[in-house]
């Protein structure tokens, strides 16, 4: 029995150090909550940002603003006519997402947004957004409005210097609200299938 009691006598002190390591376990997984937290709100908050004013001009040289759109859905892409690989493969992609829809496609606009203001002038971007389907509306403006456009959206540009006029710019398709509020980035990338699928989840 004397053993038995050192035993328990000598497990006691081992108590304390073991509920200090549960506690501070514990302040760790709290702590951890409280970053992912926090990093969920900041991304909220600039989730919040993207979109807002535009003016524009359509294929016929027509004033566009943003607030034409209200009350559909908007679609938005933005890149060059000249783009020999990703612009054309994500315009195609969200053309037959929307065939895809079927009727509910009404509801959605998509909205094709030059880079390259220089060369995309409104018949040559019309003539190019015609080739993909004639419910896209191409967009294009001064370097000034383009500029204004790209920063709303936080789209990143940048030229390549080689002497082919190549432009480098972010390829991410935005879903804005009726109400003219961003609702979701979708993979430029994206299959006409699984696109199709990610809007008809979204509009409701």
């Amino acid at each position: 029995m004397a053993r038995l009691r050192q035993g328990k006598a000598a497990r006691r002190p081992l108590a304390k150090p073991a509920m200090a390591l549960v506690i501070v376990a514990l302040f760790a997984v709290a702590a951890g909550l409280y970053s992912l937290i926090a990093t969920q709100e900041r991304r909220s908050a600039a989730d919040s940002r993207i979109g807002g004013p535009f003016t524009l001009v359509n294929a016929a040289d027509h004033r566009v603003t943003d607030r034409d759109f209200r009350g559909r859905y908007m679609l938005v892409y933005f890149g060059y006519t000249s783009c020999s690989d990703i612009c054309p493969t994500t315009l195609a992609a969200m053309t037959q997402a929307l065939t895809r829809l079927g009727p509910s496609a009404n509801r959605i606009q998509p909205v094709f947004i030059t880079v390259d203001p220089k060369h995309d002038t409104p018949r040559v971007i019309g003539r190019y957004t015609a080739a993909f389907s004639s419910h896209l509306i191409g967009l294009t403006g001064s370097a000034a409005q383009i500029r204004q456009a790209e920063a709303a959206y936080h789209v990143l540009v940048k030229p390549v210097p080689d002497g082919r006029d190549r432009i480098d710019h972010s390829a991410v398709l935005y879903l804005m609200a009726p109400d003219g509020r961003f609702i979701a980035p979708l993979p430029a990338d994206s299959s006409a299938s699984v696109l199709a699928a990610d809007l008809a989840r979204l509009v409701r």
